[in-house]
């Protein structure tokens, strides 16, 4: 499979193209104040923060050659709807489709503020990311709901239980060997689900903006209205599992700090239901291990597979053979 960074053309290279781009579009002569530099973050994706004279900083997102401009629509049109509901998110003032004009489908949006919350203290990290988790889970779901219907959106693509369920039909026709799993999840996550909140996603420290002792903005949205344990439990496989095959020199003890401070922030605004948490976190794993051809290449290893195959077996008791 072909890496990420080799899809991608050079730096150098997209700050010259997206230049051109930018003059033809105008039809004026504008210039780099500061040219396009590299950001950290997007698995899947390149960020460049950039700035024109005489305008304000902004960043182009670039997406891998084989992903398509309805992804970066769809996320203009989420964007848009949280900023209307409250919550902020980067402004998407521009979407392009034309992949000869930078490699791949691109977006352009504001630069938010601040820098990552991750690089506080693990303190303030911990604190911050469980209390903003809670108040986002404790919003009224119906404007979003709403928004999305009137966009034509079907119930489906968004609102538990239905995406769940459309979600778990798909793995079990397409992997025979997750069947038994499926019918486990099925049994554990699809019984209630009255309670539903506003889900981000990959909500970690990474994708969180930071300045001042407030958070700015809210990174790399995948919203649905859902089981607020969904965002639980993939923090938790963020930093308890992904953390430690990303950055093997950090101690465990760290990202276990991490979380519990997270737990105990969020647990101070609303109630924690663990149960429900750890099968969102077997739903997450298998997600990966069911998309392992398109993931990251840290999750491709195969320590990181039986890390998540054990996590799942000692959860549920069932014997989960991925290779077959």
């Amino acid at each position: 499979m072909v890496t990420p960074e080799v899809e991608f053309r050079s730096d150098r290279q997209i700050a010259t193209d997206f230049l051109s781009y930018l003059q033809s579009e105008l039809s004026e002569q504008i210039v780099y104040e500061l040219e396009p530099t590299r950001l950290t973050g997007g698995l899947d994706a390149r960020l460049y923060r950039y700035k024109l004279v005489g305008q304000e900083p902004r960043v182009i997102r670039i997406l891998r050659p084989a992903r398509e401009v309805e992804e970066l629509l769809h996320h203009q049109f989420v964007h848009q709807t949280l900023n209307q509901c409250g919550l902020s998110a980067p402004v998407i003032h521009r979407v392009s489709g034309d992949k000869s004009v930078v490699g791949g489908v691109f977006a352009v949006m504001d630069l938010l503020p601040g820098q990552p919350l991750a690089v506080q203290a693990p303190e303030i990290h911990a604190t911050v990311l469980g209390e903003s988790m809670a108040r986002m889970h404790a919003l009224d779901v119906q404007p979003f709901v709403d928004e999305f219907r009137r966009a034509g959106i079907p119930d489906e693509n968004f609102l538990f239980p239905a995406s769940l369920q459309k979600g778990l039909d798909f793995v079990e026709q397409t992997t025979p060997w997750s069947s038994e799993l499926v019918g486990w999840l099925r049994n554990h996550l699809l019984s209630d689900g009255q309670d539903l909140s506003v889900i981000h996603g990959d909500y970690h420290g990474g994708n969180l903006m930071f300045q001042k002792g407030s958070v700015t903005g809210i990174l790399d949205w995948a919203l649905r209205i859902s089981d607020p344990a969904i965002d639980l439990a993939n923090m938790m496989n963020d930093y308890l599992l992904f953390a430690n095959q990303i950055y093997p020199g950090v101690p465990h003890r760290l990202w276990r700090e991490i979380v519990d401070g997270t737990l105990k922030a969020y647990q101070g605004i609303r109630p924690l239901n663990c149960e429900r948490i750890k099968a969102f976190r077997v739903l997450h794993l298998l997600g990966v291990l069911f998309n392992a051809a398109h993931a990251p290449e840290f999750m491709r290893r195969p320590k990181s597979k039986c890390d998540y195959v054990a996590f799942i077996e000692q959860t549920t008791g069932l014997k989960v053979s991925p290779a077959a």
